[in-house]
């Protein structure tokens, strides 16, 4: 069975991306193309799929480090027992790193539904919203207490 090559414009067609952060992730390193006498650039359905891994974790925060330690471990492996040793530790930490992410983010969550809640209590209000144009309002009265409202009100 032969295998169907893609140039790098129907990947990035395909993948919603563009040509450059193929081209840039090859530069770094996370992709190895087939390529024709004339350099062009063809992808394999493999290919395809570890784009798809790169992108999925790129968008979810992870570095292009912690990307490429994921996708270049294997080739620095002499055994699968070596390889499963780093992958362990690997995947540990970057499980660590969601956790504290997830933690993070629900903290925010909290915090902007605490915003919400105060500049809510702001409607109808028709003083100008800043700490001299209200003095006595809600939300410039938990500015120290909710980080968000800093960015939000003054």
């Amino acid at each position: 069975m032969s295998q169907h090559y893609f140039k790098i414009g129907e990947v990035a067609g395909m993948l919603n991306t563009t040509l450059r952060t193929i081209r840039y992730y090859e530069e770094e390193g996370l992709l190895e193309p087939h390529r024709t006498d004339g350099g062009t650039r063809l992808y394999s359905e493999h290919h395809i799929d570890r784009i798809k891994a790169i992108l999925h974790l790129a968008e979810n925060g992870f570095s292009l480090d912690i990307i490429g330690s994921i996708g270049n471990t294997r080739k620095i492996c002499a055994t699968g027992d070596e390889g499963s040793e780093k992958f362990t530790e690997i995947i540990d930490n970057v499980i660590k790193h969601i956790e504290e992410r997830v933690f993070g983010l629900e903290s925010l969550k909290s915090e902007l539904k605490a915003s919400r809640k105060l500049i809510a209590k702001c409607k109808g209000c028709s003083n100008e919203p800043s700490s001299k144009g209200c003095p006595g309002c809600p939300v410039n009265q938990n500015l120290k207490k909710i980080e968000a409202l800093n960015l939000i009100w003054e």
